[in-house]
């Protein structure tokens, strides 16, 4: 058996998780020789404390909790031993106003929080810390400043799209963002 046939035995090939690295910026040499450090000083401390902080799974819902999505979150969080921040996000009460909105938001918080609650019961059974955040607005924006306050996240995992589930009823993918792919 040659080298590359031992290569392709030690790959795991899991079906269920489609993991895409995103490249951070790279700390401008340009801005430093410049006179501006200061920009360069701030990159440098974003890498700084996301090696000193443990690392964290951000684990993105929209308040309804789908199987494969908390199941992968765990089985990572174990393996990783780190901690899962459970963020759920909805834009759809926005789009309604007076009390259709509220009652929409309501719904929406009693929701979220009552299958929070029960992620969070399950993973304290296996051993691991859960924080859950709950926010009504664009998820891009508040993805942005959920990770950009916790630079011990270092995984994303979403919920595959509607037209995944849908063409892919046994096993959605499950997309996994690696943000710890910095350049210094």
């Amino acid at each position: 058996m040659g080298f590359t046939d031992w290569f392709t035995l030690g790959m795991k090939k899991n079906k269920e998780v489609n993991v895409k690295k995103i490249k951070e910026k790279s700390i401008d040499m340009g801005a430093m020789a410049a006179g501006s450090p200061s920009n360069a000083a701030g990159a440098i401390a974003r890498v700084m404390d996301q090696r000193n902080t443990p690392t964290k799974v951000l684990m993105i819902q929209d308040g309804e909790y789908l199987q494969q999505v908390t199941d992968y979150a765990m089985k990572m969080a174990q393996r990783l031993d780190c901690e899962i921040i459970a963020l759920d996000i909805t834009d759809r009460p926005l789009q309604f106003t007076g009390d259709r909105r509220a009652r929409e938001s309501d719904r929406f918080i009693d929701m979220a929080r009552t299958n929070a609650e029960k992620f969070t019961s399950q993973a304290k059974a296996c051993g691991i810390k859960v924080e859950h955040i709950m926010d009504i607005g664009d998820s891009e924006e508040i993805i942005a400043r959920v990770s950009a306050a916790d630079a011990g996240i270092r995984y994303v995992l979403s919920k595959p799209d509607e037209e995944a589930i849908r063409t892919d009823q046994e096993r959605p993918h499950v997309p996994v963002f690696d943000l710890h792919c910095s350049r210094l």
